[in-house]
């Protein structure tokens, strides 16, 4: 099977990742079959995926000719899954980042699809390798981690499980490129990937020095706004959901290090019901809007370099285990989170004993392990020229 084979696409769950997936997909001129397990759910999806049409349209973005294929002919949606991948050459799961409900429905997609069909799943976080298990053909499954909203952020990271196979792994990295994505490969199957791992030791950072009381989530925010970050990281925790982000952190605890856990504000937040914007409420008051981050409380006990420097050394883990390259890494996060910089071209501005001597000071003061410098780092070796 090579890239031109595939016709008929089917995107199994129609939410915000799903309905945003199938959209692309039409916009290149692909059938696709938007499924769902309830109809107002499925309706839901088409209807704001209709909408997300209509403004390409008017902004002329879209031809007519094509607005009316997909509207007409190219757009089929229901909630029957036997129905949805009958026929599809390329089946992607976007359902919620439940281990069990993923692979539940890979055993479905599976035993429906064709023989010759490749299954993915856009989870941001899970094995590829253990959704695989539920499926026969383990060598056709592989991982499509778009990032939201889909029609307008490029990446896509094109993850290989333990048992993908190179056809499986070229295939989906060429459709990426056919619905105009920016894919990345990631040759091991690793927690979190590229993006969400790089930046998951940010993370722990950043809620470390809220539960030492060093600073407040508005003052670090305000210090990120000032240097020009359309959003601080705990505004950008309450956009996205901290419910996600909290059920994230457990799981990277779990299969990286006890180092990623919730930090205990966010538990807090979480268990009171407080998940952000969809709430009404989290680190902030969402019910008027988007809330008003006072610059003028920016800290200056946050050194953001500390930030760039655990990221750094996260990447370079990546690069020692073969999971991406540097040039990739760095293309992932810029095209996945709008950095100008990826960490590798941003270490460029450290000396080598002050990154090392940054990530052991970090790994001390926090009682974290996860910061501590890798070999890369310690040999200086974390310089693109030396990769």
């Amino acid at each position: 099977m090579n890239v031109d084979d595939i016709q008929k696409i089917a995107v199994i769950g129609a939410g915000d990742m799903g309905h945003g997936i199938a959209e692309v997909a039409l916009l290149a001129g692909y059938k696709v079959s938007l499924r769902d397990i309830k109809k107002e759910l499925v309706e839901r999806g088409v209807d704001r995926l209709k909408q997300s049409l209509d403004k390409l349209l008017n902004k002329k973005k879209v031809s007519k000719e094509l607005y009316d294929r997909i509207n007409n002919e190219l757009l089929q949606s229901t909630v029957d899954l036997e129905e949805a991948v009958r026929g599809a050459d390329f089946v992607i799961e976007a359902v919620p980042e439940i281990l069990d409900l993923k692979k539940e429905v890979f055993k479905d997609m599976d035993r429906f699809s064709p023989e010759h069909a490749i299954l993915a799943t856009n989870t941001s976080t899970m094995s590829i390798t253990e959704i695989s298990t539920a499926t026969k053909r383990p060598e056709r499954v592989v991982g499509l981690h778009f990032f939201n909203p889909v029609v307008l952020m490029k990446l896509v990271e094109v993850i290989r499980g333990n048992h993908t196979n190179d056809e499986t792994m070229d295939v989906a990295y060429q459709f990426c490129v056919r619905i105009g994505k920016e894919p990345v490969r990631v040759e091991k199957d690793v927690p979190g990937f590229i993006v969400n791992r790089v930046q998951a030791p940010s993370g722990a950072l950043f809620g470390a020095i809220v539960d030492h009381g060093i600073a407040e989530p508005e003052e670090i925010d305000a210090l990120f706004r000032k240097l020009g970050k359309p959003m601080g990281p705990f505004e950008l925790l309450d956009f996205t959901g901290l419910d996600v982000s909290y059920n994230a952190r457990n799981y990277f605890a779990q299969a990286i290090s006890p180092d990623l856990a919730p930090f205990a504000l966010m538990k807090a937040k979480v268990e009171a019901g407080e998940y952000g914007k969809k709430t009404g409420r989290g680190f902030y008051d969402w019910s008027k809007g988007r809330p008003e981050i006072d610059l003028s409380k920016a800290t200056n006990k946050v050194d953001p370099k500390d930030i760039l420097a655990v990221q750094i050394n996260e990447a370079t883990k990546l690069i020692e285990w073969g999971v991406a390259t540097a040039e990739d890494i760095d293309k992932a996060i810029v095209n996945g989170t709008g950095n100008e910089k990826g960490p590798l071209e941003e270490a460029q501005q450290f000396e080598p004993a002050d990154l090392v001597d940054r990530l052991e000071r970090l790994s001390r003061v926090f009682k974290k392990k996860i910061f501590e410098p890798t070999r890369m780092i310690r040999e200086g070796r974390y310089l693109r020229k030396h990769i």
